[in-house]
């Protein structure tokens, strides 16, 4: 099996989400989550036996407290102390407003439940992606030894610049498969139809942006000359294929079969510098390079190096 570093992004973003928003901290995974929100109305009546055992507690320590200053006005006729009044008021206002006592100590779950009631409808695709790159990755697990997958990795270049007509300065990559074989930067969809949106990358151009940054990282800032990086699309549950220059769009289930047909282009050593490069999964990098003539020149350097063009059109 393949050795696995890090976790689900869209698990990890969704979690941080809920809890900003109230869901338990003691639920640390979709997994927990699901499970809370199945076990809510159970945990909110086991709540509620709590505080009503709690106040119980209270109220027996106020007559306690009410006894003793009775006993002690009871014996002083001057000077008396209203202590025992004060225990008795308190004791009366929790008799009479115990119910609403409980239920405002209950907000905190009522709250929870309305946000894990409503997760299946407001949060369905965060949901789906966090399920899509569940899939993924238990695929990629089941690569050989031989292999690391390291997932939800950030990396930024200090100075941004365009790529594509676009500025580029930072990526996220859902996974990134090191071994023998190369280096793969993996964008996950697990989506219906064909990608339509005005304002942001298509699943291709966010594989192909990550590729570069990750190139540009392993080639000039950690001094790996021969490294190549290539862009992958693996799609969970559509029959609808991508087809963009330099990206490989595959189903997830194919992915294994794919790596097992490519040649050996990297050392162990150069495996083992890689995913040490990659093991903190929050980069940030500079590979200011003065000796290019223009950005346009480095660019075209660059993508010499990240694909490797078949016959067709079709690139890897």
């Amino acid at each position: 099996m393949a050795t696995l570093i890090g976790s689900s992004g869209a698990g990890d973003d969704l979690i941080r989400k809920l809890h900003e928003m109230g869901v338990s901290r003691s639920c640390t995974t979709i997994q927990q989550v699901m499970e809370r929100r199945d076990a809510i109305n159970q945990v909110i009546a086991l709540e509620r036996e709590r505080q009503e055992r709690l106040l119980e507690r209270e109220m027996r320590t106020l007559r306690s407290g009410m006894n003793k200053y009775r006993l002690l006005d009871s014996l002083l006729f001057f000077n008396k102390s209203k202590k025992s009044h004060e225990y008795l008021k308190r004791i009366d206002h929790l008799k009479i407003n115990r119910d609403a006592i409980i239920e405002n100590n209950l907000l905190f779950l009522y709250r929870e439940k309305d946000i894990l009631d409503r997760l299946t409808r407001e949060y369905r695709s965060e949901l789906k992606g966090y399920y899509g790159e569940l899939l993924v990755l238990d695929t990629l697990e089941r690569l050989s030894d031989d292999y690391y997958v390291l997932s939800d990795v950030r990396i930024t270049r200090e100075f941004g610049h365009k790529f594509d007509g676009k500025m580029l300065k930072s990526a996220r990559v859902d996974h990134v498969v090191v071994g023998r074989k190369g280096v793969y930067c993996i964008e996950t969809k697990n989506w219906n139809l064909r990608w339509k949106s005005d304002d942001r990358p298509t699943p291709g151009e966010q594989a192909r942006r990550a590729s570069y940054l990750l190139y540009r990282y392993l080639k000039y800032a950690r001094d790996i000359p021969k490294i190549r990086v290539m862009s992958i699309v693996l799609y969970t549950n559509t029959s609808v294929k991508g087809k963009e220059d330099f990206v490989r769009f595959l189903r997830y289930e194919d992915f294994p079969a794919y790596l097992d047909a490519r040649q050996e282009i990297l050392s162990d050593e150069d495996v083992k510098k890689v995913v040490e490069s990659l093991r903190e999964r929050d980069i940030r990098f500079d590979d200011t390079l003065p000796d290019f003539a223009s950005e346009k020149e480095e660019a075209a350097v660059a993508d010499l190096n990240i694909v490797e063009n078949i016959p067709g059109g079709e690139t890897t």
